[in-house]
């Protein structure tokens, strides 16, 4: 077998390992999403208050006046409001982990109350 077939087989496995560790990780965010609910799930620290953010404390299935009028923006904060324990894995990408943020729920929300109310922060919605 020439040099260039083993190479091009070579090339060909890896690609199937990381299409299947992709496929695996997906799954199992499927998973976690069908079966997560933030019943008693309050976080144990809050992040700080970012300079020019807006803070709205709702009850339970409110959203806030800055996540209002574009259905995209108001799918991601209801989906930040329920699920919780998933995006305390995502690691946010827009730079604000210098302000304090630990993961992507903390760019929706900053504080979740035990009665059941959530303080929303501009922060995602900018």
């Amino acid at each position: 077998m020439g040099k260039a077939k083993r190479a091009k087989q070579r090339r060909k496995r890896q690609r199937w390992v990381v299409l299947s560790l992709l496929g695996l990780v997906a799954a199992g965010l499927g998973v976690a999403l069908l079966t997560s609910s933030d019943d008693g799930f309050v976080p144990s620290t809050n992040p700080p208050r970012a300079p020019g953010d807006r803070y709205e404390t709702l009850g339970r299935g409110e959203l806030p006046s800055f996540a209002t009028g574009n259905p995209k923006v108001e799918d991601a904060y209801r989906f930040a409001a329920a699920h919780p324990d998933v995006l305390q894995y995502i690691p946010c990408f827009c730079g604000c982990g210098n302000i304090g943020h630990r993961h992507n729920g903390d760019c929706y929300v900053q504080d979740r109350h035990e009665d059941g109310r959530i303080t929303f922060t501009s922060h995602a919605a900018t």
